[in-house]
């Protein structure tokens, strides 16, 4: 489409940027006599009465919030049928373009976060959370004034525009329950800030991978890399502060930019009387700041539940994605990220490099919506190689609920669904066995390979005495085997492994002091992690 001359009162400059979204161009306001930028719908798109709404909605939104770290919009107007936004032109980077190409000091990495969140905890206040917070849509002016932009999916408390089930935002810096498809609130803005924070810091995204899908698998189930780690120079009352914000349970997070914004000045203040520079820990026992940047709570372990050699519910084995083929997704889901395939564009600035837009805006949905069901499924595949069966079938179900037709968790989901079967199984097997040592030991290992913390399992182990020493040694041949199978794919460095090694010695310590059905349990746990450690890579 040709550039216009003139678009509602402004004169057009030239072009600033274009996405699947719309256009944005440099223009001179003739009445104040000031460059502007003027951003409209693209052409195609003005037809959607969705798209218009949500462009009416961000200027709307930005209009209502004057503040100095906030883009300013000066007018919502119409060009026949085509809705026209004019804003503030800034001049200077987006801070995508200053972590890359810019040495900051800690003192102007510490004023950044401050302002971001000034800007962040203003909107908060007028009940307005803006949902796609990133390094692009953050911009820094000459002398370093941020200014907050691109509310392009802001969200009003009680608006009706979304609802839960809807994907919003940049898999990057989504929060755990966007990716989820669940309501985003000021907490999720706070986790974006937090991915922001974390990478001006350390110079790294704190959730990266080669795929879509695998950013998104770290969302929602890894812990980044420490800080200490990347930037050990960082206090560690900043590093604290990052990854309460962090967390994976909103809950545990700053619950407003406004908290956030009052622990980055506590540590700002901590800093400068000497306080706080110590590098620390993951969750230290003390915090610089209190309460308001406490560390956040102990990860979530996996289940202790799993298979055996004979038992076992065997782990259906990744599959390869494939471009050709289709997903059948509910229409809700299609029809949001059909909208977000637009948003994800480049965002536009004066002084800032234009972005190619994305050829097919469909393109964008089936990449989405696929890699969110393989995050899913993943997830509950690696659930199924720990012999958590009752949280395997739950994710699966998570993912048949976006694409019923997925193979892959529907596979998931029975092989989850046999292992619930196995284990009353086998619990029959228990009950059964009477008096009957050889019975009781047979019947309490098969228990114990499908779930190895079942006290039932435990206490027939104990009764049959003698009987179940064989049976540890079984234990332990197949903690090795699944330990070679870890170690031949790569994932003897994850800590998913390190737990199993351990557990594997504590079954050495309780067979040395004769503690028959403590060994068979460790081992069994062993077996566990390492084959979850396998199936995470």
């Amino acid at each position: 489409m040709a550039t216009p001359e003139k678009i509602g009162k402004y004169q057009i400059v030239g072009k600033l940027g274009q996405g699947a979204m719309g256009e944005v161009f440099r223009a001179h306001d003739p009445v104040l006599n000031r460059d502007v930028a003027v951003k409209r719908i693209s052409a195609g798109l003005d037809a959607d009465e969705m798209v218009r709404k949500r462009f009416q909605r961000e200027a709307q939104a930005v209009a209502n919030l004057n503040h100095p770290h906030i883009i300013t919009v000066y007018e919502l107007g119409f060009e026949g049928d085509q809705a026209f936004m004019a804003m503030e032109l800034l001049e200077g980077k987006d801070l995508k373009h200053v972590i890359a190409n810019r040495k900051l000091t800690l003192g102007e990495k510490l004023s950044v976060m401050e302002q971001m969140a000034e800007g962040l905890a203003f909107a908060h206040s007028n009940d307005i959370v803006h949902r796609d917070l990133k390094p692009a849509n953050i911009h820094l002016l000459p002398g370093d004034k941020v200014k907050v932009m691109d509310f392009g999916l802001a969200r009003t408390a009680g608006s009706d525009m979304t609802s839960t089930g809807t994907v919003m935002g940049t898999p990057h810096y989504m929060s755990p329950e966007q990716v989820r498809g669940q309501k985003a609130d000021a907490r999720s803005d706070v986790f974006a800030l937090g991915c922001i924070c974390y990478e001006l810091l350390t110079g790294k995204k704190p959730f990266d991978a080669e795929s879509m899908h695998g950013v998104l698998f770290k969302v929602m189930q890894e812990e980044p890399p420490h800080i200490a780690e990347i930037a050990p120079n960082v206090p560690a009352v900043l590093t604290q502060l990052v990854e309460r914000a962090l967390a994976k349970d909103p809950a545990e997070r700053p619950q407003s930019a406004g908290e956030m914004l009052a622990a980055l000045r506590q540590a700002r203040a901590a800093l400068a009387s000497g306080r706080g520079h110590e590098a620390g820990e993951r969750g230290p026992s003390a915090s610089t700041l209190g309460s308001v940047v406490s560390p956040r709570g102990a990860s979530r372990t996996g289940g202790s539940a799993g298979g055996s050699r004979v038992m076992r519910t065997p782990v259906p084995p990744p599959r390869q994605s494939s471009g050709t083929r289709t997903l059948l997704v509910v229409g809700g889901v299609v029809l949001a990220l059909l909208v977000v395939g637009g948003l994800l564009a480049s965002r536009f600035v004066g002084g800032g490099a234009p972005v190619a837009a994305p050829s097919q805006a469909p393109a964008a949905v089936n990449t989405l919506t696929k890699a969110l069901v393989d995050s899913q499924v993943e997830l509950a595949r690696r659930r199924l190689a720990a012999g958590d069966y009752a949280d395997a079938a739950k994710k699966a179900e998570s993912a048949l609920k976006l694409d019923p037709m997925s193979k892959d968790a529907n596979e998931v989901k029975a092989a989850a669904e046999k292992g619930l079967k196995q284990i009353d199984t086998a619990l029959a097997s228990v009950q059964a066995a009477g008096n009957d040592k050889e019975k009781l030991a047979t019947a309490a290992y098969e228990l114990m390979s499908v779930d190895p913390g079942r006290p039932e399992a435990a206490r027939a182990a104990s009764a049959a005495g003698a009987s179940f020493r064989g049976r540890v040694d079984e234990a332990r041949s197949a903690a090795r085997q699944e330990r070679q199978k870890a170690e031949q794919a790569g994932a003897d460095r994850s800590s998913t492994f390190a737990q199993g090694a351990d557990l594997e010695k504590q079954g050495d310590r309780a067979t040395e002091s004769g503690q028959l059905a403590m060994a068979a349990r460790r081992y069994l746990e062993a077996r566990n992690r390492f084959a979850e450690a396998s199936a995470g890579r």
